[in-house]
């Protein structure tokens, strides 16, 4: 199953429209980016960073939310805060051998936050 992972310095809420042109409210990240990512994957790197003592409650990641205005940002914001200062104490060799943990500790080095969702 595919999941979204949304980054940016922070995030705002968008008006959008379906291609069937049902209009939506969207969230994007400012100066920030989307990522299309295995549910298997964040499960693994979870899993990874657990088995090291960071908690799964420090990960902004929300499994049954499908719909991108519903995220709680500021909840997103304040895990991304306490996993960056979590994912800091891991040695650095752990980071660099899962691509994904690598790219969500670079992008929380850089100042980011991110969410991920259905």
């Amino acid at each position: 199953m595919a999941a979204v992972l949304v980054w940016g310095k922070g995030f705002r809420v968008t008006d959008e429209t379906l291609s069937s042109g049902e209009p939506f409210q969207g969230v994007t990240g400012i100066d920030g980016g989307v990522e299309s990512i295995a549910w298997s994957s964040v499960e693994e790197i979870m899993r990874l960073a657990e088995m090291h003592g960071v908690s799964r409650n420090a990960w902004p990641v929300y499994p049954d939310c499908d719909i991108e205005s519903k995220i709680p940002r500021e909840e997103a914001q304040r895990r991304s805060a306490e996993l960056r200062r979590a994912l800091d104490g891991l040695d650095s060799t752990l980071i660099r051998s899962s691509d994904w943990l690598t790219f969500v500790y670079n992008i929380l080095r850089e100042g980011n936050s991110f969410f991920v969702m259905t």
